[in-house]
């Protein structure tokens, strides 16, 4: 069941941007979390009109973490040369011939992009025009490769789970529920096979596991001994579609 929130409301703080403020009867205390571009608080409802100004020291801990988050992200910015990766390839051409700034061919694993020459390629508006066109492409790939390599890996290691969903959140690879629904991001076509592979096999084991305790890192390193470098490594990839 989704939680029911009996208050919810965003501040645009000058210093770190977007905070969501969520309460729901349950809460007991107030809980923060720090994404890149946003912070996202819980708080008891008797407790929100204390919640802001920020203390000073919580300010401050807060904007060091999404520094440190924001130096991890990689922003993919799309040039002549295209995207291509070993299941996916993207191709950006200049075209005479259209009408439109912008047209596409599509057809399996593979999007050819034209635009008129005049087009900058690296302004920001056409940064974002291109990946609203991208996105949708890697979505509909996604739902067509992801599952079946899941479905690959959990029969192979013994896994069960319910179900899988496709989604193009941009601050997590994937999630799974306590009823063992799988949620994945179409940015995961972007990583290299063995880090796709960690990510599904990251969300079988909270099958079993829920957190990331002992016994998790336990299942975790019987199917990758090299567990530490590759977790590593995906902590130091953040996908940030412009």
């Amino acid at each position: 069941m989704l939680p029911l929130y009996i208050m919810k409301f965003v501040v645009n703080h000058p210093k770190i941007g977007t905070i969501e403020v969520r309460s729901r009867k349950e809460n007991r205390q107030i809980s923060y979390k720090v994404y890149a571009d946003k912070v996202s608080i819980t708080s008891p409802v008797l407790a929100i009109p204390t919640l802001f100004p920020l203390p000073q020291d919580k300010e401050n801990w807060i904007i060091e973490t999404q520094t440190r988050l924001q130096s991890k992200m990689r922003d993919y910015r799309l040039t002549a040369a295209g995207l291509h990766t070993s299941h996916i390839d993207i191709d950006i051409q200049a075209s005479n011939y259209i009408k439109t700034t912008f047209a596409t061919e599509t057809s399996p694993q593979k999007m050819v992009i034209f635009h008129q020459p005049h087009i900058v390629l690296s302004e920001t508006k056409n940064q974002k025009i291109l990946w609203n066109i991208i996105t949708p492409f890697l979505k509909k790939e996604a739902a067509i490769l992801l599952p079946q390599r899941l479905d690959e890996l959990a029969k192979i290691h013994h896994f069960t789970y319910q179900k899988v969903s496709i989604n193009s959140a941009k601050s997590r690879w994937g999630s799974c529920s306590a009823t063992g629904k799988i949620n994945l991001s179409c940015y995961l076509l972007l990583l290299p096979d063995r880090l796709i592979d960690f990510v599904l096999i990251h969300e079988l084991c909270h099958t079993r596991e829920m957190n990331h305790g002992k016994e998790f890192k336990r299942l975790m390193r019987s199917i990758f001994p090299d567990y530490d470098c590759l977790n590593k490594e995906l902590k130091n990839t953040t996908i940030k579609p412009i």
